[in-house]
């Protein structure tokens, strides 16, 4: 069996922002933070809101593209634009987004692919959510790597049974770090793996010397330089691929298809805006959200809406499940595609819904 050793938070807590969540981190420091609070009954369907806008509650990660792209959104009027009333509330990691879908507090949600399939698998016979959009279908990370303790960096082998690879439970990260295993050739059995509640908790153990290795990328990774340590192998080397998805209930997708095209739609061109307005976006950010205009960007650069539902991001969520259940994620086997509609993006963008 592989060594976990859990991490305590209370261990030298660097005050650096949540860097943590499912996927690319951010340095904005924020547990739950609502941008619009309202006091709406959950209801199974969208509502109107004045003006004849359709109220959507979009449960956002810190960090990651959706929150920026629906804060942007907001900000240049391109929901309005689509018809649509955002109200958004924001959580540290995909599973606490879900949750709130879950609870009946948030109408969508956004999971990366490790996260998504783990919450499917672990509650089989209890869910009625679907998988209703990729936002990036599992492409190769295009920044970061693994990064070592330096005095690994040339003997990566002498990593075998050293003080430990760092990951989050329940979150992409521990796949991340069995990939780097396997990249090494090493027994993940015989290693140790941190589970670390966050990137805080992670650079404090950095800088006592009590962890060898983690993955990273974005902002955490330029921290983790700044700490002293090196990148050992690059995203590409290594075959890290990444996927992010939209997730609601059933139910949700089917009566307000319509609604959720409109907010692909909105999410697709305020990216677009990002993409074509970056200094001015990261400007923007530093004042609406407190994240720091280099960290945003550098964040940026790992991140892609690519609108629809590929097949390649249905194989990469099977991929995904395959590698869960054999490392005893959830405690059966299933079909991801028994969870995936595309009954949105075949109205928003029929031609990029290739998913079979």
């Amino acid at each position: 069996m592989k060594k976990r050793v859990i991490s305590l938070a209370a261990t030298a807590v660097f005050i650096l922002g949540a860097l943590s969540g499912c996927g690319s981190t951010s340095s904005y420091n924020s547990t739950q933070t609502t941008k619009e609070t309202t006091e709406e009954t959950a209801s199974s369907d969208a509502s109107t809101s004045d003006g004849d806008l359709v109220t959507v509650r979009d449960a956002v990660m810190t960090g990651q593209l959706d929150q920026y792209a629906t804060e942007v959104g907001l900000w240049q009027g391109i929901f309005e634009k689509y018809g649509i009333d955002l109200k958004t509330t924001e959580f540290v990691a995909g599973i606490n987004t879900i949750d709130s879908v879950v609870s009946g507090t948030a109408d969508i949600g956004m999971m990366a692919d490790y996260a998504a399939v783990n919450r499917l698998g672990n509650t089989l016979d209890a869910t009625d959510l679907k998988i209703f959009s990729q936002l990036s279908g599992g492409g190769t990370a295009q920044s970061g790597g693994l990064y070592v303790d330096p005095k690994y960096a040339d003997d990566l082998e002498s990593l075998d049974g050293s003080a430990g690879f760092m990951y989050q439970e329940g979150t992409v990260t521990y796949y991340y770090a069995s990939k780097c295993i396997e990249y090494l050739g090493l027994d993940e059995s015989k290693q140790n793996l941190i589970n670390t509640d966050s990137s805080q908790t992670r650079l404090a153990l950095i800088q006592k010397g009590s962890a060898s290795a983690v993955y990273a990328n974005g902002s955490e990774a330029n921290y983790i330089e700044d700490a002293g340590w090196v990148l050992a192998a690059t995203s590409q080397e290594i075959g890290i691929q990444t996927g992010t998805y939209f997730l609601a209930t059933d139910n949700y997708i089917t009566e307000n298809k319509e609604v959720l095209a409109k907010f692909l739609q909105a999410i697709d061109e305020s990216t677009q805006y990002i993409n074509d307005h970056l200094d001015e976006t990261a400007e923007y950010l530093e004042s609406d959200l407190g994240i720091k205009a280099d960290d945003f960007k550098a964040n940026w650069e790992n991140y892609s809406f690519t609108p629809g539902f590929s097949e390649e991001a249905t194989q990469h969520l099977e991929d995904i499940e395959k590698w869960g259940f054999e490392h005893g994620s959830f405690p059966k086997d299933y079909n991801v595609r028994d969870f995936i509609t595309t009954e949105a993006v075949d109205i928003a963008y029929p031609d990029q819904a290739t998913a079979e």
